[in-house]
């Protein structure tokens, strides 16, 4: 697995764990952000490369800063 993939892995799970801590379904965190459940499970997976406007959106749909859902290390 090369870099790249590796990192959206780390992302996706990163989401889901922030998602879980607010007791959000995927259908939830949709409603909150206008994303379409279906590519919110996409890049919980680590299938996608979210463009920023969708992080954006994310963040702003479960009230956190960037930041604090890109600190993948």
């Amino acid at each position: 697995m090369d870099k790249q993939q590796e990192a959206l892995r780390k992302l996706g799970r990163r989401l889901t764990q922030l998602r879980q801590q607010q007791d959000l379904t995927l259908a939830q965190l949709a409603t909150h952000t206008g994303i379409d459940s279906r590519e919110l499970a996409a890049i919980e997976a680590g299938e996608t490369d979210p463009p920023i406007t969708t992080i954006l959106a994310i963040c702003r749909g479960l009230g956190l800063p960037p930041a604090e859902w890109l600190d993948i290390k």
